[in-house]
């Protein structure tokens, strides 16, 4: 090989090589307990933006809650109202989401006119705010904090 390919050679080995050590690093930030909070945090930022702009039409997506369904045996180290207060924020999303889906079965709008998302904008605000507050107190908990592992320690 001459100079210029085997420079490009290894200029793609070592991006291969840094695509992995960032992928890895995400990997186990979000398997860490802090990372399951963010990731129902996500849930319910993105599910404000939802009742922020919902429109009555079959057209609309449905809630987020997967996260929540996800990591709910998962994140029962967090405070017990805050746990409570998630737990019924996600009740009230099924809900809706059934309704969503309803509309969707009957290819109705007026089934979507029954959808009330006014219900959920105050819990979103409130848990919203108490799992920011509680990220922003745990952020350097080791507890929390994904598991540092060294090159001779068993995976």
């Amino acid at each position: 090989m001459d100079g210029v390919g085997s420079t490009v050679l290894f200029g793609v080995v070592m991006f291969l090589l840094l695509g992995m050590a960032v992928g890895i690093q995400i990997w186990r930030t979000r398997r860490a307990p802090l990372g399951k909070v963010v990731s129902i945090l996500s849930s319910i930022r993105y599910n404000q933006k939802l009742c922020a702009n919902f429109s009555y039409h079959r057209s609309v997506g449905r809630m987020k809650a997967k996260a929540w369904e996800k990591h709910r045996d998962r994140v029962t180290f967090l405070p017990d109202e805050l746990y409570d207060e998630l737990s019924k924020l996600f009740d009230k999303v099924a809900e809706i989401n059934e309704n969503i889906d309803a509309a969707i079965k009957h290819q109705s709008d007026s089934y979507m006119s029954a959808v009330d998302v006014d219900r959920l904008e105050a819990p979103l605000e409130t848990c919203r705010e108490q799992l920011q507050a509680w990220i922003y107190e745990n952020m350097n908990n080791p507890a929390y904090l994904p598991k540092k592992r060294s090159l001779f320690q068993r995976w």
